[in-house]
């Protein structure tokens, strides 16, 4: 896990990252947002989970956590909610109710802690009001973002993702023909459906998100951006036109794990 950065006064970013070779880079963001009723927003790796516990009380103490905003519950967002949950007993779980019915399946779920949501739904931070949205693709249907109404921040779940050359905290300083590259390569594989889609409905999605006009982008796999929603909407736009790639084989896993682990 690497260290968390702030970006403006409300909100810390807690990455992780893993290497693909071939690839790059893929970041893995879970945040807090420091509203009058804190928000934690995903739980990172499970295998991080002593250090994201550390990196967490470095920015707030987990017991004035007011809420636990579960995107979704892919193991890349929901690894240590087990710790968290535990040490922050007043923090609430936002969640689709279906992904809260399906994680008790492998953790016994505190069932009157969640409170259920869906896109169009809001919850009130004490200072501000965070919506649910849809992100525009997705892998996994429990999917729920995040707008932040007060300050424009959009937390738009897998979104938005990419294959970063270097790592940084800033996607702003990535060249544009690799971030394009990158998103691209990460849209067909994060969301291989979308080459099914009905374009002109698909686009009716893109303008709904579009029109919310976010000031900062957040997306868990991607730094921080700032205002790129027509960029990053204009990117998503081209899936459908691609094919996705198949997934390596026996032969080139073998491959990869020996890139990724010499000797």
């Amino acid at each position: 896990m690497h260290e968390p950065y702030k970006v403006g006064s409300d909100v810390y970013v807690l990455p992780t990252s893993i290497e693909i070779p071939g690839a790059g880079h893929l970041m893995i963001n879970a945040f807090v947002l420091l509203a009058e009723e804190p928000v934690l927003i995903d739980s990172g790796l499970g295998i991080d989970t002593p250090d994201f516990m550390a990196a967490l009380g470095s920015i707030i103490p987990p017991t004035d956590l007011r809420w636990i905003w579960l995107t979704h519950d892919d193991a890349d967002h929901t690894g240590s909610i087990q710790a968290v949950a535990e040490a922050a007993p007043k923090a609430r779980l936002a969640m689709n109710a279906f992904a809260a019915m399906r994680m008790s399946t492998w953790w016994p779920v505190p069932m009157e802690r969640i409170y259920a949501i869906r896109p169009g739904d809001e919850i009130d931070a004490g200072d501000r009001k965070l919506q649910a949205i849809a992100p525009p693709v997705f892998d996994n249907p429990m999917s729920t973002g995040v707008f932040d109404t007060s300050t424009g921040t959009l937390f738009p779940v897998d979104a938005f993702g990419a294959f970063i050359p270097e790592l940084t905290e800033n996607a702003d300083e990535i060249p544009e023909e690799a971030l394009t590259q990158g998103m691209v390569g990460w849209g067909i594989s994060d969301s291989p459906w979308t080459r099914l889609v009905d374009t002109d409905r698909f686009d009716v999605e893109l303008e709904r998100l579009r029109r919310l006009k976010p000031s900062r982008i957040f997306s868990s796999h991607l730094p921080a951006a700032g205002a790129n929603i027509d960029r990053f909407l204009d990117v998503v736009r081209m899936l459908p036109s691609v094919e996705p790639e198949l997934p390596p084989d026996h032969v080139a896993f073998a491959e990869m794990l020996s890139m990724m682990n010499p000797g």
